[in-house]
């Protein structure tokens, strides 16, 4: 209280002892002499009467700097004689009224005495002239931090996308590889597969030189019935008179048939008597094609026995080299093709959330649409300034592109892990297949040598380039990555060509930023400079079966209140630190890998991923078209805030707003009153 008010309130008590000086002067005039004691005595009672007024005024600020009342005029004094009880405080607020001269106390700059009944308390808004509790975050920081934000994305752009086309060459340089041995594997169970084939089909027609059972188009006949009436029509034709000579193909068709018409069970006396009878066939008809037709039988049992090698020795390892290869290439196609959608997704996962900070930080540094208002804090009453429609805070949208670019940072830590462990078990694998490989044509061709040992110019070529052939782990290696190289170098000149022909700029609001200047590392969207304040408190909603639930309170520069829910699995107070409750939020970041390829198969990606499921806000209330109460009760650290909402869809036909409730509480009195301050503040 002002020492002016005390002697305002008193101006009675000064009128009445003006009005007694008065009086007493005429008396004095006459019995002092001279206008020299006339002086004297009137300085002297001025004095006394300063004297007087003096010490009113500090018995009057000693009352109130006691929290007593102030002094009563004489008005007063007769009620407070009368009635021992005292005045009511509507009384004393009506006597203090009428002492002023009818001026209300509330309109001078003494704050009324704190009332014995529980009152409601409206901390007053900031005005302009007032100093800041909070100072705001001005355009020329916003523009500071903005500025930062570009450089550092024209800089993480251009080494991730540099980055990730050089992974994707590699990987797609890799996978032509792994094709490459799969079709070279397939190539050679191919190989092996025909000349089986073709060894029997030449045992076939080799056996039917030897058995004369060729048709008259000499086409080996393999069929008994068919043979049978090949050897019935032959007789016929060569019967001649009353003696029939029988032939040497006519004695094998005899052999034949009497072989297919048994159980398949011979024994030593049957097969001399058909050997006795060829023999005598052949004596009869001579010895010109006998070596001949013997030869013929030794080529038919030799590409037989070479066949039945092939498909019992050759063929089987081959094919299951062939399939199991098939399986792991699948695997690691599916795993590397994972992994870089994964890494793909994971750009445009921050490249959409770059766009969405750009366009919404561009409005509020002055851009189509902003306004001073929407960084206006909460008001008391509901007639506070206009309501602002449509916001959007940049803080959210900042916090989801830094988030972004830590899981996209996260994300390429583990993908380069297992890429890195893909390729060196690709190596592995590639290093079996052709010792494994090289292994099995080496047997199959020495076998093949062995049955074509007329043709020694075309196998020893073959054998002596196989032979000859750095077969290392060293020199696979090498002979791998330089495979890989060609192959990335041909795919890195379609690829020069194919943008040649139309590329793509740079990302919004990246034209002209100079990467240099982004070099330096991300902070957490806490220590955002667009961050008014964060703290972990407790909210409830306006029902009476409602309960406190703890959240993650965030004010914002744009004047925005978020509150994130806690997840059930992690367990905070009111009071906790906010980095820690910020990083519950953050889910686990998960890459494919073997295992997963393995048991789910390939993973569906989906894009945009929800890395910030947990990091958008349960509610956010828009500080300027709302109103807060806070119940100044022992104990008690909760308080009400009161949001406007603009209906939207067929509720707006009838009402264009509605009203929002719920309560917020801290731990103590005192943090209640700096939130509630923080919620008010201009932004």
């Amino acid at each position: 209280m002002s020492e002016e008010e005390p002697a305002a309130v008193s101006s009675d008590a000064k009128e009445d002892g003006k009005a007694e000086d008065a009086t007493d002067a005429p008396k004095e005039k006459e019995e002092v002499k001279g206008e020299k004691e006339e002086e004297v005595q009137e300085e002297k009672e001025e004095e006394v009467q300063e004297e007087k007024e003096e010490e009113v005024k500090e018995e009057n600020t000693d009352k109130t700097t006691n929290g007593d009342a102030p002094p009563m005029s004489h008005a007063e004094d007769k009620i407070a004689e009368s009635d021992d009880e005292g005045p009511t405080d509507e009384e004393v607020a009506e006597i203090q009224r009428n002492a002023s001269g009818g001026t209300d106390p509330s309109d001078t700059e003494e704050e009324p005495p704190a009332a014995k009944t529980n009152t409601t308390i409206l901390i007053e808004e900031e005005s302009d002239d007032q100093p800041h509790l909070f100072p705001p975050v001005d355009n020329r920081a916003r523009a500071t931090s903005h500025s930062k934000m570009r450089a550092y994305e024209a800089k993480r752009r251009a080494a991730y996308k540099q980055k990730l086309a050089s992974s994707s060459l590699y990987w797609r340089s890799f996978r032509d590889l792994l094709n490459a041995s799969v079709e070279e594997t397939e190539r050679a169970e191919s190989i092996v597969k025909g000349q089986a084939v073709a060894n029997e089909a030449y045992a076939v027609a080799m056996s039917a030189a030897y058995e004369d059972t060729f048709d008259d188009d000499g086409k080996p006949v393999t069929d008994p019935k068919k043979k049978k009436k090949l050897f019935e029509t032959r007789m016929k034709k060569r019967a001649a008179g009353s003696t029939k000579m029988l032939s040497l193909s006519e004695a094998a068709g005899a052999i034949m048939s009497s072989r297919q018409t048994t159980d398949g069970t011979s024994n030593a006396g049957a097969a001399l008597s058909d050997l006795s009878s060829i023999e005598q066939a052949s004596e009869r008809r001579g010895s010109l094609l006998a070596s001949v037709i013997e030869s013929h039988s030794i080529l038919a049992d030799r590409y037989d026995e070479h066949s039945t090698f092939l498909r019992e020795e050759i063929i089987p390892p081959l094919f299951q080299l062939c399939e199991n290869l098939i399986v792991e290439v699948e695997t690691i196609e599916k795993l590397g093709d994972a992994i870089i959608d994964e890494l793909t997704a994971a750009e445009k996962e921050v490249a959409d959330a770059w766009e969405d900070y750009y366009k919404t930080a561009v409005k509020s540094l002055g851009g189509e649409g902003s306004s001073a208002s929407h960084r206006k804090g909460a008001s008391s009453t509901k007639d506070g300034p206009a309501l602002v429609e449509n916001s959007k805070d940049v803080w959210i949208a900042e916090m989801h592109y830094r988030m972004s670019v830590a899981f996209l940072s996260a994300c390429w830590e583990k993908c380069s892990s297992e890429l890195s462990k893909l390729f060196s078990s690709m190596k592995e694998i590639e290093c079996t297949r052709r010792f494994r490989l090289r292994e099995i044509l080496l047997t199959f061709l020495e076998r093949q040598e062995r049955l074509w040992l007329g043709l020694p110019s075309v196998l020893t070529p073959v054998l002596k380039g196989l032979t000859d052939k750095p077969m290392d782990r060293s020199s696979i290696e090498n002979d791998v990555q330089s495979s890989i190289r060609l192959r990335a170098q041909n795919l890195q000149r379609e690829d020069v060509e194919r943008k040649s022909k139309g590329g793509h700029g740079p990302g919004p609001g990246l034209a002209g930023v100079d990467p240099g200047d982004g070099n330096f590392e991300l902070t957490s969207p806490l220590m955002s400079d667009l961050l008014f304040k964060a703290k972990v408190i407790e909210k409830k909603g306006h029902g009476m079966m409602t309960s406190w639930k703890t959240t993650l309170a965030v004010v914002t520069a744009d004047s925005f209140l978020h509150l994130f829910d806690m997840p059930t699995t992690v367990k905070f107070h009111s009071g906790s630190a906010p980095e820690v409750a910020f990083h519950a939020l953050l889910p686990p970041v998960i890459v494919p890998t073997k295992e997963t390829i393995a048991k789910h198969g390939y993973p569906k990606i989906s894009v945009p991923k929800a890395w910030c499921q947990n990091l958008t806000p349960t509610e956010s209330i828009v500080l300027p078209n709302s109103t807060i109460s806070f119940q100044d009760e022992k104990g008690n650290s909760a308080f009400e805030i009161t949001e406007t909402v603009f209906n939207s869809g067929t509720a707006r036909k009838f009402f264009t707003t509605s009203t929002k409730k719920m309560y917020l509480r801290t731990v103590t009195r005192e943090e209640t009153i700096d939130w509630i301050a923080a919620l008010k503040a201009h932004k």
